[in-house]
């Protein structure tokens, strides 16, 4: 059961960090474009810009990641259909209930997973954000709470 909970981890990881990456790339590629217009106010650079949609990236995977997680469980769960090796594990002896079992703990590890990125990343990018956008707004001051609380 080892070789077996092996392949369906790395399996199911392996396409939910694909699936995560395509969609952090694309939203960063749409908030690059989208900072690129505040190019050279306030001496704004690329450099800046690049920055700042890195910053928004930890929101972006909190609000991405369950839609990635589905997207990429499909698709390991479909290619593993596809090349008959559930169909192999299942003759092989692998229950409905563990298979389900083990799913299960790959659930358990997302959701850990998202707890982690949502009360401890993205306060902390959200935070850093405000600063680095700050540095290039009009306004004077900037007031930011001591408090860790990140509401969605």
């Amino acid at each position: 059961m080892n070789t077996v909970r092996r392949l369906i981890f790395t399996t199911m990881v392996t396409h939910v960090g694909f699936v995560t990456l395509a969609f952090s790339a694309l939203f960063f590629f749409i908030d690059f474009v989208e900072e690129l217009q505040d190019l050279g106010h306030r001496g704004y650079s690329v450099m800046n810009a690049i920055w700042t949609c890195i910053f928004l990236q930890g929101a972006h995977f909190y609000d991405l990641f369950p839609i990635a997680l589905l997207i990429g469980g499909i698709l390991a769960l479909a290619r593993m259909a596809q090349t008959s090796e559930f169909t192999i594990l299942r003759t092989g002896g692998l229950g409905p209930g563990r298979a389900l079992s083990l799913l299960g703990v790959l659930g358990i590890l997302a959701a850990l997973l998202m707890v982690v990125v949502g009360n401890w990343y993205v306060p902390w990018s959200e935070q850093q954000l405000a600063l680095h956008r700050a540095k290039f707004s009009s306004r004077q001051g900037l007031n930011l709470g001591h408090g860790g609380t990140w509401l969605r």
